[in-house]
């Protein structure tokens, strides 16, 4: 017998957003970590609103509304300070997933919260446990005790050992920069800084600056050629290179940390019972803030379809669609984050007419392109869009499991919809005019747990039989 349903190595945001969901939906769990403490300075510090509306799901949204803010836009700023491109955002904005669309957030205190939030909801978290090796679901730990899972989640960061021990190789996108990253405390309320992420795209120093929550500010510094990270990395250079934004009377630097940026995707997600999430699985220049995200959306993906497997409402063909959807989905994003890396040069180097050059053009945000959905719709494969209504956001109608939406005149036959129900579905009722993209006479929108739009049908059996293919128990 495993020691639990799931056993997660690294217990950062990721591991424990991923604790706390499995407990959520019924899985027993063990999470280790190596180190005792949560870390006490941000490494991510914004935070989509796809991922906020993960917060609300997992009943997080107030603690998470306590220790962030939004931003108020972003804007490129050519060596001349000139904007090449920007957008303001109005106070109270709420993008189609109907929370803001960017937030700013204190990393550690989201991270106590999320591992107090596992703790109450009967996780066993052990702090201080170092993994030495893996074999299948069975790992040995640093003092030679063992634990078994039914299955094993890697979350373990950049340098994962469960990847290590799994011997995947990563897939290197061809990005890496040398950046140093200023993590300050504004001491000065009356100093003149911008509430808009800005990009300082002067070929003398490319700058990134992040107005974070409360008097958090951080500047990230493109190292020049030639330039040592010792040398980027002292005193008397942060000094220097802070001093366009204020002096050490009105910044106290807190934190100073050399990065190379990388762009790089596990080339699998998925050895047997053992699974990757997070910088385990894939790393990414932070121009566009998906690192973490992306790692939130690894474990919403994984879990619903675990705890699925886990009741008997799908099979292990289930979890294959684990890599088909994250693997492409992030692969995509990353490719996003390298693109706003390259646009930051090209309009450092060629001024705003470069911006074709730098990104490529309008295209799309990554959207699920395989996997467990079917039907050609437009929007099947992106996130189910949450209107706002008098009593809250439309996700308390959706509940835990898979939903149905569809309007009342809708029939579903009796021997179909009790195939559905046998696996946690329930059938949602609603304004068509709620929906105007997605609703119609007869169509049901068939809606994942992780909020993701599975199909766009008017023939339910025939998406029925669709989606027993991919292991659902609903043939």
């Amino acid at each position: 017998m495993p020691d639990a349903d799931l056993v997660i190595v690294g217990c950062g945001p990721v591991g424990a957003m991923a604790a706390l969901r499995a407990r959520q939906h019924g899985l027993s769990v063990i999470a280790l970590d190596r180190e005792s403490e949560v870390y006490p300075w941000p490494r991510a510090v914004s935070m989509d609103d796809e991922i906020q509306r993960l917060f609300a799901t997992a009943g997080l949204l107030d603690g998470l509304r306590s220790c962030s803010s939004p931003f108020g836009g972003a804007e490129f700023l050519d060596h001349q300070g000139h904007r090449a491109i920007g957008i303001e955002l109005p106070v109270g904005f709420v993008g189609p997933n109907g929370h803001p669309p960017v937030v700013a957030f204190d990393q550690p205190a989201v991270e106590r919260m999320l591992r107090e939030a596992a703790i109450g909801a009967g996780a066993d978290l052990r702090f201080g446990a170092d993994v030495a090796a893996l074999d299948g679901n069975k790992l040995t730990l640093g003092d030679g005790a063992t634990i078994t899972g039914r299955w094993v989640l890697g979350s373990d960061g950049a340098r994962s050992t469960v990847r290590r021990q799994l011997g995947i190789e990563l897939e290197n996108q061809g990005f890496d920069e040398d950046w140093v990253v200023v993590d300050a405390t504004l001491l000065d309320p009356d100093l003149s800084l911008s509430s808009l992420v800005t990009q300082y795209c002067d070929p003398d120093r490319i700058v990134t600056y992040i107005p974070g929550h409360g008097t958090h500010r951080r500047w990230e510094f493109q190292f020049r050629e030639g330039e040592t990270r010792a040398e980027m990395a002292s005193p008397e250079r942060i000094a220097e290179l802070l001093g366009p934004w204020g002096s050490p009377q009105q910044l106290q630097v807190d934190r100073i940390a050399v990065y190379r940026f990388h762009a790089v995707v596990a080339e699998r997600f998925r050895v047997g019972d053992v699974f990757l999430a997070g910088d385990a699985g894939h790393q990414m220049p932070p121009f566009n803030g998906q690192g973490m995200c992306s790692g939130m959306r690894d474990v919403e993906n994984l879990i619903w379809k675990l705890a699925a497997v886990a009741a008997g409402h799908a099979d292990e063909r289930l979890l294959d669609t684990y890599h088909a959807e994250r693997h492409r989905h992030v692969a995509g994003q990353v490719e996003h984050a390298v693109d706003a890396g390259r646009l930051i040069n090209a309009i450092a180097e060629g001024g705003a007419d470069s911006f074709e050059a730098g990104y490529g053009g309008g295209r799309e945000f990554p959207h699920l392109e395989t996997g467990l959905r079917c039907g050609n719709h437009r929007l099947t494969g992106h996130p189910f869009p949450q209107p706002l209504l008098e009593d809250g956001g439309f996700d308390r109608q959706l509940g835990d499991g898979i939903a149905l939406v569809t309007t009342a005149s809708t029939d579903i036959s009796a021997d179909v919809m009790d195939r559905w129900a046998a696996i946690g579905a329930r059938r949602v009722d609603t304004r068509a005019d709620l929906f105007p993209n997605l609703m119609g006479d007869g169509t049901v929108v068939v809606v994942r747990p992780d909020r993701y739009i599975a199909a766009v049908t008017r023939d339910l059996v025939s998406t029925s039989a669709e989606f027993a293919e991919l292991g659902l128990a609903v043939a």
